[in-house]
């Protein structure tokens, strides 16, 4: 599986769960937010979850963006979904094996 981090790779949909709360810009100008494994998007005053699962769905999101920075980008709709390799950081989780849990 390609790293969503790095500039160039190819994001599929299983890979979005890391990209829980990021907005969606979809092809026809719709934006969303990502609620994994929906996208969550607001059409007058109403809001409809949409599966990202769905090939359809997948194949309609033109940049995933956090505030200003554009985190993935489809160039056009027959185009897979490139990374940019900006805005996301790794977060390196540290496990302690010298800490006990909690005993209660």
């Amino acid at each position: 599986m390609a790293d969503i981090y790095s500039k160039g790779s190819i994001i599929q949909p299983r890979q979005l769960r890391r990209l829980n709360g990021k907005r969606v810009v979809f092809m026809s100008g719709e934006e969303g937010k990502i609620a994994f494994p929906y996208i969550i998007i607001k059409r007058k005053k109403d809001y409809q979850p949409v599966n990202i699962m769905n090939r359809q769905v997948f194949k309609e999101i033109k940049q995933i963006r956090n505030g200003r920075v554009t985190l993935a980008e489809r160039v056009n709709s027959s185009s897979p979904l490139y990374s940019t390799g900006q805005g996301l950081s790794k977060k390196k989780t540290q496990t302690s094996y010298w800490r006990k849990k909690d005993e209660s």
